[in-house]
């Protein structure tokens, strides 16, 4: 990429190459991880009776924690590609493309420490200090 004005090489830290590959890898983790938890929770589960004690039964053994928070962040690093590619399209000036993908980016950091943040306050709630 070259500014258009100045003729001088403009890096771009999010590549339509790295953005591609995001977007094949987390699209398949995508499909493994919702279709899996929407098996559990809707089809070997009574919707129903889908509460808080499901989720804390659920959250008591490590791998359903590991696979919430793989689901959090894929579909997060998937949206973020999307709209990277996005960006990379119809962005023609490469410094607004820079400050769109670095604002973007403030944004999916932003909401991935949100959604951290909320899982870790359940887990700590619903087993305290330990003590």
């Amino acid at each position: 990429l070259t500014d258009m004005k100045t003729n001088t090489p403009v890096r771009s830290f999010i590549s339509r190459e790295l953005s591609y590959i995001a977007l094949r890898t987390t699209g398949l983790l995508l499909a493994v991880l919702a279709l899996g938890h929407f098996m559990i929770t809707h089809i070997t589960n009574d919707v129903a009776e889908t509460d808080s004690s499901f989720v804390i039964s659920r959250w008591s053994s490590t791998l359903w924690v590991v696979w919430d928070v793989l689901l959090l962040t894929s579909a997060l690093i998937h949206a973020f590609a999307g709209l990277a590619v996005i960006v990379h399209d119809y962005s023609k000036n490469p410094e607004s493309r820079a400050r769109k993908l670095r604002l973007l980016s403030i944004l999916v950091m932003l909401l991935l420490v949100i959604g951290l943040m909320v899982m870790a306050v359940s887990l700590f709630r619903i087993y305290g200090t330990g003590a």
